[in-house]
């Protein structure tokens, strides 16, 4: 079964069942997109503190940005900026940071056939 769009909740739901360590952060309030990122890095901030070791974390590897609602399979731009990011770019870059068993897992459960086929 192939569908040319996909509800994000879909996509998310599927991300986090077979990624470990896979969370969601929302930008659509500052203009950018939904976010579903792995682990967290620790970087030194030093705004206007007192101490010397306070960190804050920021994702550590950003698999997804995903627009609300039915994603695509293609991705629009308009002029150069990125207006509504489509799901098969996103999951190509995704595929970088995924083993094959996370990918067939991913596939299985979002019914739309081979989603990373040709990646790897």
């Amino acid at each position: 079964m192939f569908y040319e769009a996909i509800p994000h909740d879909r996509i998310i739901e599927a991300f986090r069942r077979h990624v470990p360590g896979c969370y969601v952060r929302d930008y659509r309030d500052q203009g950018g997109f939904i976010t579903v990122c792995r682990d967290y890095k620790d970087l030194p901030w030093n705004d206007q503190t007192t101490t010397r070791k306070v960190y804050r974390q920021v994702p550590g590897v950003t698999l997804l940005n995903l627009p609300r609602g039915n994603v695509t399979s293609a991705t629009r731009y308009i002029s150069l900026a990125l207006d509504r990011p489509g799901w098969r770019l996103e999951f190509r870059r995704a595929s970088r940071h995924l083993s094959e068993i996370q990918m067939r897992g991913i596939t299985k459960e979002l019914k739309v056939g081979e989603v990373f086929q040709g990646i790897h």
